[in-house]
């Protein structure tokens, strides 16, 4: 039975050419570390400054992500086996925006060196967001709608994050689609629009007038509202005190 075989000299040569190869690779990595020291120290920072931001934003009950660290031009210098410490703990104010982490730097058998980095982090807002252009005045309806996951660089506007849809609300103002639905994007319901028919009670002492009339503008119950007699065609206000209902004191 044919077997085959690796000539001595061949075996011998392939182990060397692997012992050199991975020669080469340490002699590469060692001169790109002396080459450029400060790498390992920046890796190191850029590490402790993203433990310190994510236990932050944990503690601090916010969601948001870190997408950007700036790092002072002076760790050029420093000893890339220096001692690396937060001086204090990082409590965000915000969850997006820009913010500053303070680390302390200590070379072996230096003195420690204060250095300021500054970070930019996103608000992760999981909100409710327009699938279609609506109009102001809409009521809001489910299939509008959709949830979703939102990176935002301004988290302190109102965005409603509720796990539902409000009910008995209306849009106070026009959205296209893809919009992010915020809270003083609603309105209530009004109990009556302007142009609905109302009858109006006109109230003196003791005696009360009924005549029809017209809205003139949306309002809800409790509300001054102006209105319009149908017969007299004379502009007063009342107030709205049920659906239907206006009276003239």
């Amino acid at each position: 039975m044919y077997r085959r075989t690796i000539h001595p000299v061949l075996r011998t040569g392939t182990r060397y050419a692997a012992l050199w190869v991975g020669v080469f690779v340490f002699l590469a990595v060692k001169l790109s570390a002396v080459s450029h020291p400060e790498n390992s120290l920046k890796a190191r920072l850029e590490q402790a400054v993203r433990s310190q931001v994510m236990r932050g934003f944990k503690q601090a009950n916010m969601a948001g992500e870190l997408v950007a660290i700036h790092l002072p031009p002076n760790i050029k210098g420093l000893d890339p086996r220096s001692a690396i410490e937060a001086l204090r703990t990082f409590v965000p104010k915000k969850a997006a925006g820009r913010s500053v982490v303070a680390m302390s730097v200590t070379p072996e058998g230096g003195q420690p060196v204060k250095i300021n980095i500054t970070i930019e982090t996103v608000a992760v807002v999981r909100g409710w967001t327009t699938n279609l252009p609506l109009k102001r005045g809409s009521r809001l309806r489910l299939e509008q709608f959709e949830r979703k996951t939102i990176r935002v660089t301004r988290r302190e506007q109102d965005y409603y994050i509720s796990e539902s849809l409000p009910d008995g609300y209306q849009l106070s103002t026009s959205l296209s689609p893809g919009r992010l639905l915020q809270f003083h994007h609603l309105e209530l319901v009004p109990d009556v629009q302007r142009g609905e028919q109302v009858m109006i009670y006109f109230r003196r002492k003791h005696i009360t007038l009924v005549s029809p009339g017209k809205v003139r503008r949306s309002g809800h119950i409790g509300d001054i509202i102006p209105v319009v007699a149908t017969v007299t065609g004379k502009r007063l206000y009342g107030r709205l005190e049920s659906p239907g209902i206006v009276v003239v004191e």
